[in-house]
């Protein structure tokens, strides 16, 4: 009962949230990324890598729609896996201080999920905002439903915590960290990490060359599956 509450508080304490103008520009803005993975789970597998971002900010409201593919060649194997996440997020933010409404569909072949489903409501402060350096966090409560290959499905309420960070070594050459933490509130010690550290270089005004490393670790994975999942992308991704 007081973990149902504490979910509940967590949900609902974003309703008190409000926010001031925002100084970015309104508009639309994304990137379109083409690329190649390598991944070492229980097979090495090489992955080829799409990414779709679109971004569109009205006054105090920030939408954003994400679609991120792979399709995965085992070694020695014929049969052509995939994985992927579908993202949809709302946030009515200020300067500082904003509200955040996600929602998120998963698949990985490769960790026995075949959907994920996953809805959460929260909060997120920026610490630092400006042209050169960004660093943030988010608390939010996160409702999940997930179907494996095999077994039966499960319902779950997790809390999630994030810490993301961006750093401009020069004009050209950035580095972009996200960092995700999400306990169950139901069993203790279930929890989820993931941690993704991305080095961007200019090319041209359109393009740019992304180096993407993402470390997972889920404490109570599917049978036969490991804890713990590393990937590291190169792609060429074009912005607009």
């Amino acid at each position: 009962m007081l973990r149902n509450i504490l979910f509940l508080f967590i949900i609902f304490s974003t309703l008190s949230v409000f926010a001031t103008n925002s100084t970015e520009t309104d508009g639309i803005k994304g990137n379109f990324d083409l690329g190649l993975n390598y991944s070492q789970n229980v097979d090495k597998t090489l992955q080829f890598n799409n990414v779709f971002l679109l971004l569109y900010k009205k006054g105090n409201s920030n939408f954003s729609l994400g679609n991120n593919i792979s399709f995965i060649s085992k070694t020695g194997e014929d049969e052509l896996l995939n994985k992927g996440t579908q993202d949809f997020k709302y946030s009515h933010k200020s300067k500082k201080l904003g509200a955040d409404f996600s929602l998120q569909h998963l698949y990985d072949i490769s960790r026995s999920i075949q959907k994920r489903w996953a809805c959460g409501l929260g909060i997120s402060y920026a610490f630092l905002q400006d042209d050169i350096k960004k660093l943030g966090v988010g608390l939010s409560g996160i409702k999940e439903k997930e179907i494996p290959i095999e077994g039966e499905g499960k319902i779950q309420n997790r809390i999630s915590a994030n810490l993301d960070f961006s750093y401009k070594i020069n004009k050209n050459v950035e580095i972009v960290g996200a960092n995700h933490y999400q306990p169950t509130i139901e069993k203790i010690g279930d929890f989820r990490m993931k941690s993704m550290l991305t080095l961007r270089v200019v090319i041209s005004p359109y393009f740019l060359l992304s180096i993407n490393n993402t470390f997972n670790y889920d404490s109570f994975p599917a049978e036969g599956i490991p804890e713990t999942d590393y990937q590291l992308i190169n792609s060429i991704s074009y912005t607009f």
